[in-house]
């Protein structure tokens, strides 16, 4: 047979035009604020004084809406114009579905939130007229508040910027913070920037800010506390949250089984430190910002350097509402800081001026007419 010669031809065709190139990635979404919380039906009544044990007192003004402070903390923040999302515990109940259409209204966010057959918590708030007093009922209990099962079920922590917790059920708020802090230790992408409000300095609450970059401190604490003004209170809740984690730190050492037996002496709350010595309060690196407001004496800061400044206060010709003033100056420091880009000072200027409008007239309407930056503050 005869061999056949296969030849191989290789033909190399003219290329006019190169291929395109492939389409960009797309950007990654944009990042927005997360609020962790409770929400609560507040029924607000206003009153000439404090209603007295089996006195009927009628009245002619008052009102219903949706709060609670994470709640009106993304009240605040909506109403300047800022993305935001609500997480807690909603009620299914049909004779409650106002507090979820109240959300949807507004545009936030609630599409996570897990919902509960139990009645929501309510709030009785009665308010004396022309001098700024309250007194608060509130009912809420575990059935209202978060798990850390649902927080995990519920993040996805690309999308945040910006995570506020409410200290409420404080155990499973702290699982979620260490939870944020560990995503971004592995990530290794943008920090998520975390921040509590605490009304009081109970051992838990002060295991949450020292673990958060922001802590804002609720005039409810200074007033329980018997605090002289706003320098006071935020040094006050520097020395204790550095106590407790010194307390702690020497705990860990006593657990560990190569530890000798000479360790420190543990204080407790009760015994005097007039005369400690300041060393054996030990700075970690994720020391807190503490913010203090007061729209009577305005707005304290004390940095993690212990440098400390003050914000005056500005002038409130009435006050008409004062319901939801620590989260007013929450939500528009969040503001400031992460949409506008203030620094620090600034946003605290902004954050009291917030509240003088705010408190100056009903409900948290009037934050729309709120200038998006300082200098429109002057002019406005």
């Amino acid at each position: 047979m005869k061999k056949q010669i296969i030849k191989e031809f290789v033909t190399v065709k003219k290329v006019r035009y190169l291929p395109r190139d492939p389409p960009p990635e797309p950007p990654p979404p944009k990042r927005h604020v997360l609020v962790v919380g409770i929400v609560t039906l507040d029924m607000i009544t206003v009153v000439d004084d404090h209603p007295k044990p089996g006195m009927v007192q009628r009245t002619e003004e008052g009102t219903w809406r949706r709060g609670g402070r994470a709640s009106n903390v993304c009240d605040v923040l909506r109403r300047l114009g800022t993305e935001c999302q609500f997480l807690g515990r909603l009620s299914s109940a049909r004779a409650f579905e106002s507090i979820v259409l109240s959300f949807q209204s507004m545009g936030i966010d609630i599409s996570s939130c897990p919902f509960s057959p139990h009645q929501p918590a309510h709030q009785s708030i009665n308010i004396v007229r022309g001098r700024g007093t309250r007194t608060t009922l509130e009912y809420s209990n575990r059935h209202h508040e978060l798990s850390y099962q649902q927080f995990l079920g519920a993040v996805d922590y690309r999308n945040y910027s910006w995570i506020h917790f409410e200290a409420r059920n404080a155990k499973e708020t702290l699982k979620m913070i260490h939870a944020v802090r560990d995503y971004t230790e592995r990530a290794g992408g943008p920090k998520i920037v975390i921040s509590v409000d605490v009304n009081n300095l109970r051992p838990l609450n002060l295991s949450l800010a020292n673990n958060v970059d922001y802590v804002f401190v609720r005039r409810q604490l200074r007033n329980d506390y018997a605090f002289m003004n706003g320098h006071e209170t935020v040094w006050a809740v520097r020395e204790k949250m550095r106590k407790y984690r010194t307390r702690w730190e020497t705990e860990q050492i006593k657990k560990s089984p190569y530890h000798e037996t000479n360790e420190p002496k543990i204080k407790n709350d009760d015994d005097s430190d007039e005369n400690s010595d300041d060393d054996c309060l030990v700075k970690g690196p994720n020391e807190a910002v503490i913010l203090y407001n007061n729209y009577l004496e305005g707005a304290s800061c004390l940095l993690p350097d212990d440098t400390y400044f003050k914000v005056g206060k500005h002038p409130v010709q009435k006050v008409v509402d004062n319901v939801g003033e620590n989260d007013t100056f929450t939500g528009a420091v969040i503001y400031a800081l992460q949409v506008a880009n203030m620094s620090l000072r600034d946003a605290m200027e902004y954050a009291t001026r917030a509240v003088c409008l705010k408190i100056s007239q009903d409900s948290f309407d009037g934050l729309r007419c709120m200038p998006k930056d300082l200098i429109g503050c002057y002019y406005a």
